[in-house]
């Protein structure tokens, strides 16, 4: 940090003031020059800085304010991985992000120091500037400048969605464009951000273009699911609504509902805005405020289809959870491809008569997708399997 003017001069005098007593002590001249010294940039001496030598694990949200399925994956970390950490007190947990009001302490393990940005940003600083390594478990998606500048501290970055995807997907389907219910993107500063990590994990199903940008050092670990419920398929597919569990955002085709009856479990600010900038009003469906707690008894309500098909899902938590709960899903024609599944689309069109398809199709044909598709997922619940390799991807 310079110092200058006034300042400078103050801690001139000070120190020469300081010189003139008998002996000289370095801690005391340290804590002389901090006063004039804000955020991270403080001087310690060389046997404090390595008692106190961490590690950062960045996230933009954790806890019990589960806002998608990047903070399920953080939160999953939190409790199986971080508890296993040689040492696991050397990391803090820096939340890029403003404090819910209903953020719960006691969500969170017990014993892990956290600490969210927009609470104290000096603070923020000072452990940016003090610690010895940024690990990423989920950043946003635009440049924020007080993680940027410890770009030589980053090492592990796991990638849960790849910007440049997302932008091309909406960039390419007209329908999508004219919605205003994106995430907020910076294709080429995330490209760059992630290019900076000295190694990144996607965190997938499946294939995604960041193993072709950035191939060297760029490894998956696909997220799991635990299958908790395995109900059998529910017999409200013949009524013909539709449910949907997710966040709103333009390449999740949420719009695909208008006229359709069903129930949605989801931001209602995020709904109003589809409907207060397009004309897309989804007049037929019953809306709740999405919250972690209320999620079980959402799955259970009298809808039998669930609407999964987004287009350039990295993973589909969502899509897991549907089959779980005895719910067919429509899924996107790109999404687990290796799949034999009959119920896929890529436009508003043939969501709508997929809808009508597995409404009226035979018991046989509903059961032999259901269950192929359930196959596929169940290679995927392998939770104590992957603790060990995201484990191992830290560490190493």
């Amino acid at each position: 940090m310079i110092i200058k003017g006034k300042n400078k001069d103050k801690l001139f005098n000070t120190i020469k003031s300081y010189f003139n007593e008998e002996f000289i002590d370095s801690n005391k001249l340290a804590k002389l020059c901090n006063e004039f010294i804000k955020g991270g940039d403080k001087l310690y001496p060389l046997n404090v800085v390595k008692k106190t030598e961490y590690k950062v694990l960045l996230a933009t949200g954790a806890g019990n304010t589960i806002e998608g399925g990047a903070d399920i994956w953080v939160n999953h970390f939190l409790n199986l991985v971080w508890p296993t950490l040689p040492i696991k007190k050397e990391y803090r947990l820096l939340i890029d992000s403003k404090k819910p009001k209903n953020f719960d302490p006691r969500s969170l393990p017990k014993g892990l120091r956290y600490h969210f940005h927009f609470d104290d940003p000096s603070v923020t600083d000072e452990w940016l500037s003090e610690c010895s390594q940024i690990h990423s478990l989920h950043s946003h998606y635009h440049k924020r400048d007080h993680i940027w500048h410890w770009e030589d501290k980053f090492k592990t970055i796991f990638v849960h969605a790849y910007a440049p995807e997302m932008v091309e997907v909406v960039d390419k389907i007209p329908e999508l464009k004219r919605l205003q219910v994106n995430t907020k993107v910076d294709e080429k500063f995330s490209k760059d951000y992630a290019q900076t990590f000295k190694k990144r994990i996607w965190i997938g199903n499946n294939p995604s273009k960041l193993n072709e940008d950035l191939p060297n050092l760029t490894f998956n670990i696909p997220n799991f699911y635990e299958f908790k419920h395995n109900l059998p398929i529910t017999s409200h597919r013949k009524n013909g609504k539709v449910g949907f569990a997710s966040r709103i955002e333009s390449r999740k085709c949420v719009h695909w509902m208008n006229e359709l009856e069903g129930y949605l479990l989801t931001s209602q600010m995020d709904l109003q805005n589809l409907r207060d900038t397009t004309t897309y009003t989804l007049p037929n469906v019953d809306l709740y405020q999405w919250k972690p707690n209320i999620h079980h008894n959402f799955m259970l309500k009298n809808f039998g289809i669930f609407h999964g098909a987004y287009f350039k899902e990295p993973f589909g938590y969502s899509i897991f959870q549907a089959i779980d709960y005895g719910k067919v899903p429509i899924i996107n024609k790109d999404w687990a491809i290796e799949v034999d599944y009959d119920y896929r689309v890529s436009t508003m069109n043939e969501f709508k008569k997929m809808v009508k398809t597995i409404q009226y199709d035979s018991e046989e044909n509903i059961q032999k997708n259901f269950y192929k598709l359930k196959e596929y997922m169940k290679q995927f619940d392998n939770k104590l399997e992957w603790a060990d390799k995201v484990r191992t991807a830290i560490l190493t």
